[in-house]
């Protein structure tokens, strides 16, 4: 075997000849590649111009149609792009731009549009911008609004980044001019580039651009991340800083994740105590840091001794677990103490479980105890329902062994198949249940709700046929109650008189506060005649109510030429208790309005 000692000679001689070739070659295509773009015609008209008359559009749908198109518009860039690795492609391509003019990036941006494959003609107009932000970075912003927008967030940083290197007052000019999210954009590169600037000069920088909030959150979270060896110590420094913690979740979740890393699951504990102004991102902190492992998270828990802590913990920890092993938690929280924190923590689950996973949960039912069972099979149920109700009707009978009564099953998966479906649900009750089951009415009570905004004669009819009054009423006050929040006054109007007689007094009222919302007092005012004195009474006090609510200036306007001194004194009442919840008047037109209250006396 021979050494290498013996080989090196001719190893740097063949290193040295690959390399000249190499770079011989390197110059060759450069020189070629800028041979062609010289030689190739002229576009006559601006890049300005390509993009308003949508030059850009339809040559990029032209090449799409026909690929055949493309390779001959875009040979100069072709060779580029054929490199065989990503890092190929950009090593020729900067060579390619490096002599580039400013001409000549025009014209190879123009061309760049043509490139079909979203790869390729990302790779290509990032090194055109970010040459030609060397040379003209005004212009190459000019380039950006051509771009997909999933682009424009990298080339704005790539662009302010090169120019506040450049140019830093100019670069802060032009973003001064730029919407405020690509504002912000333009002021972390130019934060992040100029490094080398003083703490009050990037203050200064980003007070300029109106995003000081950004400034600040960079120091902090600087300061927080160098410090990662005291997680602590970088807790503190984000939870007292001047910027909004939902700006920092990220910063705070690393912190957090650090923190574990050290203390274990204890760290839970120290994010619900911790003073977050978000209690959203609160949550969101413990179910990341409950994802990984959430048994031992769980575990932390059942040695707490404040009970609400436990609680509160203990309930983000089950439903982060229900997503990936709900048998698992369902079995972990049976050993849990207190047994009233365990029943509810099941509830957690199985509510999580049956949103996500119903088929499962239907099948592994008997894993849930009798307490919740049968809510966890109407949440499952109705959660299949929402995509197929009719196959969920038909796999009721798989769970009558296991719950003393189905009935409530079938009312939620009803119920939810009218949300979307309420005349064929209102059919498959008509159709399924005999006029005398007391079924058929608990469901056409759920399901009419839904018809009505749609058929609204239709659920009317069906309702009062299974009116059945009472002092609160029937079937269809709720139906005629729907007709009048929708706004449908003048079907209203024509079925008012069909309402049971025991409903008639609320139709009345659902009417009146109707016809107030749509400005129509004077009728409101004018309905109530129909009632007796007794039921005016109540009807004339909401109506007022209403109307301080909807328009309590018009009512004040009002008040002198209410007809009778009854309705003055009901609207001056609900003006001045209005006025007590939301200050609206002053102390004089107040003082006016008490002058029509009557005295109990």
């Amino acid at each position: 075997m021979t050494t290498t000692s013996e080989n090196s000679p001719t190893n740097l001689k063949r290193t040295l000849y690959i390399g000249l070739t190499f770079t011989v070659g390197l110059a060759l295509g450069v020189f070629v590649v800028l041979a062609i773009q010289k030689l190739g015609p002229q576009n006559e008209h601006t890049v300005e111009d390509v993009a308003q008359n949508g030059v850009n559009e339809s040559t990029t749908s032209r090449l799409e149609s026909d690929p055949t198109i493309g390779s001959g518009e875009i040979g100069q860039i072709q060779d580029i792009l054929n490199q065989p690795s990503v890092f190929d492609q950009q090593k020729s391509l900067y060579s390619t731009l490096s002599s580039a003019t400013t001409e000549d990036l025009k014209d190879l941006w123009i061309q760049s549009q043509k490139i079909v494959r979203e790869s390729h003609r990302e790779i290509v107009q990032h090194g055109i911008l970010s040459k030609l932000a060397t040379v003209s970075p005004a212009k190459a912003l000019g380039y950006i609004d051509e771009v997909s927008i999933f682009q424009t967030d990298a080339l704005l940083k790539s662009l302010f980044s090169e120019w506040s290197f450049l140019n830093l007052e100019e670069a802060i000019e032009a973003a001064i001019a730029l919407s405020r999210p690509r504002r912000n954009i333009a002021l972390m590169a130019i934060l992040n580039t100029r490094d080398d600037l003083t703490e009050s000069k990037h203050r200064e920088i980003a007070i300029q651009l109106e995003h000081e909030e950004t400034f600040l959150k960079m120091v902090s979270d600087t300061k927080a991340l160098l410090s990662l060896e005291e997680p602590h110590s970088s807790w503190d420094t984000l939870l007292t800083d001047e910027v909004a913690d939902y700006l920092q979740a990220e910063s705070l979740l690393k912190v957090a994740e650090a923190w574990r890393e050290q203390i274990g699951f204890k760290v839970l504990s120290n994010i619900y105590s911790a003073d977050i102004d978000d209690d959203q991102l609160r949550q969101q902190l413990i179910r990341k840091i409950a994802e990984e492992d959430p048994l031992g998270a769980l575990n932390h828990t059942r040695e707490l001794t404040d009970e609400s802590e436990k609680s509160s913990l203990s309930r983000t920890i089950v439903r982060v677990w229900a997503r990936s092993d709900a048998l698992a938690a369902l079995l972990a929280v049976s050993t849990f103490e207190p047994t009233s924190i365990a029943s509810a923590l099941e509830v957690q689950i199985t509510m999580v479980w049956a949103s996500i996973r119903p088929n499962e949960v239907i099948e592994n039912i008997d894993a849930v105890t009798d307490e919740h069972r049968l809510d966890t099979l109407e949440s499952a149920f109705a959660q299949l329902a929402s995509q197929d109700p009719k196959s969920a009707l038909a796999k009721v009978s798989s769970v009558e062994n296991l719950v003393a009564n189905t009935s409530s099953i079938v009312h939620s998966i009803v119920r939810e198949w009218s949300y979307t479906e309420p005349r064929e649900a209102t059919n498959w009750v008509l159709e399924n249940y005999e006029r005398e089951d007391p079924h058929r009415l608990t469901m056409l009570d759920s399901v009419l709700s839904y018809l009505a905004p749609v058929e609204p004669e239709a659920a009317f009819e069906i309702a009062l046929e299974h009116s059945t009054g009472g002092r609160w009423g029937g079937l269809e006050l709720d139906v005629f109650h729907r007709i009048t929040y929708a706004g449908n006054l003048e079907l209203a109007k024509k079925l008012i008189p069909r309402v049971h007689e025991d409903s008639k007094p609320f139709a009345y009222i659902h009417y009146g506060e109707a016809l107030v919302k749509h400005a129509q007092t004077e009728e409101a005012l004018e309905l109530g005649k129909n009632l007796n004195e007794e039921q005016q009474s109540s009807y004339y006090r909401q109506v007022m109510s209403v109307w301080a609510r909807e328009s309590a200036k018009n009512l004040y306007e009002q008040l002198d030429d209410l007809p009778t001194d009854e309705l003055k004194s009901l609207a001056a009442e609900e003006l001045i208790r209005r006025n007590i919840r939301t200050p609206i008047f002053n102390d004089e037109q107040i003082k006016h309005a008490q002058t029509f209250v009557e005295s109990d006396d």
